[in-house]
């Protein structure tokens, strides 16, 4: 008993030195994370995150990785997907799309993975559907907010569009707020109106 112990110590400092080692090789940047149930016959699902870890809407990318770790972690503790564990792969897209299109290259190309979720910005989304869809042929799932009509295949928009917000917003605000709502006018001539009373 007290030998099989001694294995799972030593082989969970390999999987450690192992997982370090990965790390430093392919950058700061980079983050495999694998379940430690990963014997499925079919091997794992490969989820790929790419997100800004750094740069100026890093704040937004750091939750956005967080939030995939704590969610594969869970998948993997309920007994992963379709029976399969989930791997985890994050790039960090740096708010910079030269640097994002380099790094969802390494998503695609070298860890194989099944699909990328990831991209913040609408702009990121056009730099790196590219390398994932047109040229990797891999599922692309982009989960924010968007200004609509993107009819890329492989590319799939969860978040709402204008439209989506606004049929929502203002017959609420017209019901709500209506005319007995008080709304400053622009600045005229250093006074200023107010909508819910006759300008004189």
């Amino acid at each position: 008993m007290r030998n099989d112990q001694g294995n799972l110590n030593r082989r969970r400092f390999l999987g450690g030195f192992a997982f370090a080692s990965g790390a430093i090789a392919t950058g700061a940047g980079s983050w495999v994370l694998r379940p430690e149930w990963a014997n499925a016959a079919e091997g794992p699902i490969k989820v790929g995150i790419a997100t800004d870890l750094t740069g100026p809407i890093g704040y937004a990318g750091n939750a956005d990785a967080n939030v995939a770790k704590m969610v594969i972690k869970e998948l993997n503790d309920a007994g992963g997907l379709l029976g399969r564990p989930l791997e985890l792969f994050i790039e960090d897209t740096a708010s910079n799309e030269s640097v994002a299109v380099g790094n969802v290259r390494k998503l695609i190309q070298r860890d194989k993975v099944d699909m990328v979720l990831g991209g913040i910005t609408s702009s990121m989304r056009n730099a790196i559907k590219d390398p994932i869809v047109a040229r990797g042929k891999t599922l692309y799932i982009y989960p924010q907010l968007y200004e609509g009509k993107e009819c890329t295949p492989y590319l799939f928009c969860t978040g709402p569009t204008p439209a989506q917000q606004c049929d929502e917003f203002i017959p609420w605000l017209i019901k709500n707020g209506g005319r007995s709502s008080r709304c400053r006018a622009p600045i005229m001539s250093g006074r200023t109106r107010s909508t819910s009373t006759p300008a004189r």
